[in-house]
Formats: structure tokens, sequence, C-alpha cells
């Protein structure tokens, strides 16, 4: 269906206003009328017209000085505009051509002359529209694809690098006689630190994919502090050894934190990752959670590294935010941990986010107390 333009008259002359307004709607366009430029200004505002057919001389604010306050308006700067006026000077019309005008109408005006000029204007308005709109969408297309293009180089050094690892490891283990059990034991060390990145990078895949489906498992269960928090968080600590990070967790016992087991503990594996990633030599990494009244918690993780601008504390969330480093990009991952831990939280009625700090990062992620629309087990 072809759209049904809307046009507003601007006019203080009630005679012009009500006739023009009788013509152009005989012509199957919406129209609003305004008394005087004040009064246009507002309706402007109000209902955003395609178009804008106004007199010139009224009193107050006439048309040249609406115009102008349009034009310093984001809202309404990219309104076309007619100007109708009686006088018929070159002066004049190169003021309103100056003043932003898309065209000019001289008073007594032919009906079809009108009809014609509001029709030209408003398909010019509409080939540059279609014009941006595909512009946007080509750069959009590139932009998908220099992105595509990115995730899947990185995506095959990110399973490229463990997954030889692991076989290079097998292989010297099993074709080969070992003088001590240690010497034996580095490299099936190795292979099972390969092993844990590649399934670490496979759950993540998964949960995305849950995610994007909008299957993620939202049923909260007790968790238990020890297995579900601690031990993975252990093993990514590991990773880190040769930074000889100070991991400082901080967790009260005292109540009963419910949540999905996986899921839950996937998100703060992420919010611990990125603190000891991003942490100096020797940092300190500390991890608080306290339990609220009934199946809550507040967390919150501090590093000492060199913190996030708050420019990008939201751009950070975005999936595969860091794959758009490119080449030269410092660290390893996907760029998912923040999506992921962001979209957990806020599936079950929380928030994460980044907060001040003077020192490094600091991430405050709430998980609200059990509401009726859960599903709770254990």
């Amino acid at each position: 269906m072809e759209k049904k333009f809307t046009i507003l008259i601007i006019d203080d002359e009630p005679a012009i206003r009500l006739g023009l307004a009788a013509t152009i709607g005989r012509y199957g366009y919406n129209v609003i009328m305004a008394v005087n430029g004040d009064d246009g200004f507002l309706k402007a505002r109000q209902f955003l017209p395609d178009l804008i057919v106004s007199d010139v001389m009224m009193p107050d604010l006439n048309g040249f000085e609406m115009k102008q306050q349009m034009s310093a308006d984001p809202v309404l700067a990219s309104i076309p505009f007619i100007f109708l006026t009686a006088r018929t000077g070159n002066e004049d019309r190169v003021s309103g051509i100056r003043g932003g005008a898309d065209d000019y109408v001289t008073k007594p005006f032919v009906t079809e002359e009108l009809m014609a000029r509001i029709e030209a204007v408003l398909r010019r308005v509409e080939t540059e529209q279609e014009r941006g709109r595909e512009q946007m969408k080509q750069s959009s297309q590139t932009e998908m694809e220099k992105l595509r293009r990115e995730v899947l180089q990185n995506f095959s050094h990110e399973v490229r690098t463990p997954l030889g690892n692991v076989m290079m490891s097998l292989d010297v283990v099993i074709n080969n006689k070992f003088k001590s059990p240690e010497e034996q034991d580095e490299f099936l060390r190795i292979a099972h630190s390969s092993a844990d990145r590649l399934e670490t990078l496979i759950s993540d895949i998964i949960l995305l994919s849950d995610i994007d489906q909008n299957n993620l498992n939202l049923m909260r269960q007790t968790i238990d502090v020890e297995h579900h928090i601690l031990t993975p968080i252990k093993r990514r600590l590991a990773r880190y050894q040769p930074k000889e990070l100070n991991f400082i967790p901080d967790i009260n016992l005292t109540g009963v934190i419910k949540a999905p087991r996986r899921e839950f503990a996937q998100s703060l594996v992420h919010l611990v990752d990125n603190a000891l990633k991003f942490s100096p030599q020797r940092g300190t990494v500390t991890l608080v959670i306290n339990p609220t009244e009934n199946g809550g918690a507040v967390i919150t993780v501090q590093d000492e590294g060199a913190g996030i601008p708050a420019d990008l504390r939201e751009k950070v969330f975005e999936r595969f935010y860091q794959i758009s480093q490119g080449d030269d990009r410092e660290f390893q991952g996907l760029g998912v941990g923040l999506t992921i831990a962001r979209t957990v939280f806020s599936g079950l009625g929380g928030t994460v986010k980044i907060l001040d700090s003077q020192l490094g990062c600091h991430v405050l992620a709430t998980l609200p107390d059990l509401r009726p629309e859960d599903i709770s087990y254990g």
C-alpha cells in the first residue's frame, strides 16, 4: 500500500489556510493546520509531517524565522519546506532558498502548479531517503561481512591452537618413554589445559545458540558454592599461573543462592576471567558474593587493571566486541563472555553493569530473589 503523506499547512489567513487544506486533502494527503509560526513549530514537533507548506509573512514568528528554528532542531531539521508568499521579487526567492526552502510558490498560485511542486518535493525526498537506506544497507552488509570473516578467522584460531596442543601432547605421551612420571605428567597437564579451553569454547557456542533460539535455561536450583562457583573459577585461574595473580573470594555462606547451575557458573567464570585477563602481573582480583533473602545474590568482581573507559562500558557487552579489534587484538577469546553474563542475569530479572572505580574495573551483578514466575527446583 502506498504511503499516505502528511502535510502541515501554516498560514495566518483563515480563508487561505482552509482553502489550501481542502485542496491538498482532495489529492489524498493527510492535512494538519497551524495558525502562525509558533503554532506551526509546535504542530511540527507533535506530528512530524512529511512536508510543510508555510506562508512567509506572518506576525511574530515569520516563515523564515520558523524555518531557522526548525533547522536548529535535530528532530525537525530534515522536514522539507515550501514557502508561499505574495512577493515576487528575486531577492525574496533567494532569501527563501538560502533559508532552507525546498521550493518557493508565489500567491496567487495555480492549484495544479502547487500540487505539482508538492509532488516533486515529496518524490525527491523519497528518492533521497531510499538512497540513504540503500547506502546504510550496503554499509551494514559490508560491516557484517567483515565481522563474519573476523569471527571465522578467530574461531579457527581459538579451536586450532588448543586442539593442536592436545593432539601433540597425547602423541608424545603415547609414543615416548619418559625418564620420570613428572615429565609425562607435564604433557598430560598441557593436554588437559588445552582440552579445558576447547570445552569452554564449545560451552559458549552452545549457550549462545540457546540464547538465539530463545531456549535459555532459567530453572533456578540451589547453588553449591564450592562445586558450582569456586571449582570452575579455580580451573580458569590455573590458565593465568604465569601472572602470579592473587584471587580473593569473599563469599557469604549463610544464605542460599538459586540459579540455573550451568548458566550461572558460566557467567561468573566469564566475569572473573575478564578480571584475570586484564589484571597486571601479581595483581589482585576480588570476588564478593552476598546472598539475599530468597535465592538472590549481589555479586561484585574487582580487579587492578587499566579499567574500561566510560564511553565503552556498554560497548563491551556487545557480542564479539573483542574480535572487532582485528588481527592486532592482544587477548584470547571470542569476545562473548560479558554478552553471556548479561543475558543470563537479564533473563532472571537481574543486571550486570560496570561501575565507576578509581582503580581497575568494578563489575556489579545482581540476581534478584525468586519471583512468582520463576521455576525453582531443589
